[in-house]
């Protein structure tokens, strides 16, 4: 999977969605303009007022284009700001409720589990898992500005109707959108074309204030409205059918080709085309296989995992290509995969990665493996869950297991480090699980924190601050230490966009660079000048500080994709260039990756 290509396509289609959007306000305006010109006609007619479009003066449609605007332009902002918490407010709108990381009923668990495999396997962060009680259809959908607040949501009837491959396909769909970028793109989308449909909820709220309605005694009451107010209502709902037809025209034009990405993208992940295609196929099968009861289906229906549609109108106006057609592409795409890397499965690697011709093909060839994940890495993700122990695998279902994981990981000293900080009892708690968590390996650090996640998230903000500053107040000085603290605190308390210059984001990227280059085990300020030369910066002397690091790390969060990739290959080769990339080296980057949103799949111990 292209990372950066499918990264830059949503941001293209982000683009088109603005275009597009400002064309069907134009639109809109000239329509709203026109019916109450010619509304202005019709009752000023009996008066010998104006008989003429051309005898309206130009401040009556400067007038009624002003107050158009103003209304999508308010109603566009409102719900943006509404939607500015990311995918769970999307998941609250949609009526779907949070599944706690330490549910017990076996297809809550199960829902659970398939989603942590594909969230090891593809080293994104877990996202929040929704479920929508109150919906029999087979859909899903997923959402979120970043991995910080995605969220990906499935209805009852996936757990009810859908096997396990069926259900790891539709998670394996929406975790393509996630890792595409589609999750902001789906945000976006679904608060401007709130706006473009403002008119016309304008006209109906007119329209059923202004209708009679039954009052007390069972008496039939004629409320009237305003002078005008039917007639009005009755010529906005008309414009605002025009603008559902334009969102829905939007909505085709952005999001088909989408899908069709995310099917490709869900099958290379899982090599099993039968679990995607077995969940198409029972939608298929069903005539209301895929409805969904919610008043909000219409404006989520951009983002779900199937919209199914009705005549011919709807089906051109869909915005998801045909079921048919989407099983059809499915296995062929899957034999061309197959057929194009059968390859004879080697044996797995050591540990230790030694590195090809040079240390910059082998940064390279690590930076490239950004947002990949592959069936080997699926087995993988799931070996790996299956070997983390019960007390650990208890301890990240809740807030304070999860804490306490979190503070046995990064104390430096032990349980010394811990005593004077909380009772013995606690204490000890934290010392057994940390002492747990480091036998498991360095490979086990970042499944460990994404399993964590969750429940840290359900923790209001000041108690994840005051947990961050504890863990800052604990950590060692070992540069894994300080990659996990930044990672935390991008997902937990992640700061406001940096406004730094050119030369701020050169020191930030020298103090990674820097941090990174004491890893490698000999030659740190070699590595250092290479690293630098990667970025074409000039290495000047930088005292590596982990205050310094985070905020380095920080810094480039929301920088550019192309930005952030390149810093990260930058870092691959500053842990690479003593010739072998230690499981501990290897790890470490991949936390870095995960705190700049370019994850990087597990890569040390499995099958190459």
């Amino acid at each position: 999977m292209d990372f950066f290509g499918y990264q830059q396509q949503a941001r293209r289609y982000s683009v088109l969605l603005l275009v597009l959007f400002a064309l069907a306000v134009v639109a809109l305006v000239l329509a709203v303009n026109g019916v109450a010109a010619w509304g202005v006609l019709l009752l000023d007619w009996r008066h010998g007022g104006y008989r003429q479009l051309a005898d309206l003066p130009p401040v009556f449609h400067a007038w009624i284009s002003g107050i158009t605007v103003l209304l999508i332009g308010l109603t566009t902002v409102r719900r943006l700001w509404q939607l500015g918490a990311g995918g769970p407010v999307v998941a609250r709108l949609a009526g779907a409720r949070w599944v706690p990381p330490d549910v017990s009923d076996l297809p809550r668990r199960q829902l659970l589990n398939v989603a942590e495999e594909l969230a090891v396997a593809s080293g994104h962060a877990m996202p929040r898992i929704y479920l929508m009680e109150d919906e029999p259809g087979i859909n899903a959908f997923a959402a979120g500005r970043g991995p910080a607040d995605a969220v990906v949501a499935v209805t009852r009837g996936c757990l009810e109707r859908l096997d396990r491959e069926q259900l790891q396909g539709v998670l394996a769909h929406e975790f393509s959108h996630l890792l595409h970028g589609d999750g902001r793109l789906n945000i976006h989308l679904l608060g401007l074309l709130h706006g473009i449909t403002a008119p016309g909820a304008l006209g109906l709220w007119l329209l059923r204030s202004a209708a009679p309605s039954w009052g007390t005694g069972g008496r039939l009451r004629r409320n009237g409205g305003l002078p005008g107010q039917v007639p009005l209502g009755a010529l906005l709902a008309l414009v605002g059918y025009a603008g559902v037809l334009l969102a829905r025209l939007i909505r085709a034009a952005v999001s088909r080709q989408r899908e069709y990405l995310a099917d490709a993208a869900a099958v290379q992940f899982t090599r099993n085309p039968r679990g995607l295609a077995g969940a198409l196929r029972c939608v298929r099968d069903d005539a209301d296989g895929a409805r969904l009861r919610t008043v909000q289906a219409e404006a989520l229906s951009h983002m779900l995992f199937v919209s199914r549609g009705g005549g011919w109108l709807r089906r051109l106006l869909a915005s998801h290509p045909p079921l048919d057609t989407r099983i059809a592409r499915i296995y062929p795409l899957y034999q061309r995969r197959v057929a194009s890397s059968a390859t004879p499965a080697p044996e797995p690697e050591p540990p230790a990665v030694a590195a090809p011709a040079s240390a910059a093909a082998t940064a390279n060839a690590l930076a490239g493996q950004v947002g990949e994940i592959d069936a080997a890495g699926l087995g993988y993700a799931a070996e790996l869950l299956a070997g983390v122990p019960s007390s650990l695998r208890e301890a990240t279902q809740t807030a304070g297991g999860a804490s306490a994981l979190l503070f046995g990981l990064l104390a430096a000293g032990g349980v010394a480090a811990v005593h004077g900080r909380m009772d013995p009892q606690e204490a000890a708690y934290v010392a057994h699980l940390g002492a747990a968590a480091r036998r498991l390996g360095p490979h086990f650090r970042l499944p460990l924190i994404d399993l964590a996640l969750p429940a840290l998230l359900a923790l209001s903000p000041a108690q994840r601050q005051r947990l961050l500053d504890d863990l800052h107040d604990l950590a060692g000085t070992r540069p894994a230490q300080w990659a996990v603290l930044a990672l935390l605190r991008h997902h937990l308390a992640p700061p406001a966009r940096p406004t730094g210059g050119s030369g701020s984001r050169a020191d930030a990227a020298r103090q990674v660079l820097a941090t990174l280059a004491e890893c490698a085990d000999a030659g740190g300020d070699a590595a250092y000048r290479a690293a630098c030369a990667q970025l074409e910066l000039p290495p000047q002397a930088v005292t590596a500080e982990r205050a310094a690091f985070e905020a380095a790390l920080a810094h480039f969060a929301n920088a550019p994709l192309a930005r952030r990739l390149r810093l990260l290959a930058a870092c691959a080769l500053a842990v690479s260039h003593d010739g072998v990339i230690e499981v501990d080296e290897l790890e470490t980057l991949r936390v870095i990756g995960a705190a700049l949103d370019c994850p990087l799949p597990p890569l040390a111990g499995r099958p190459a």
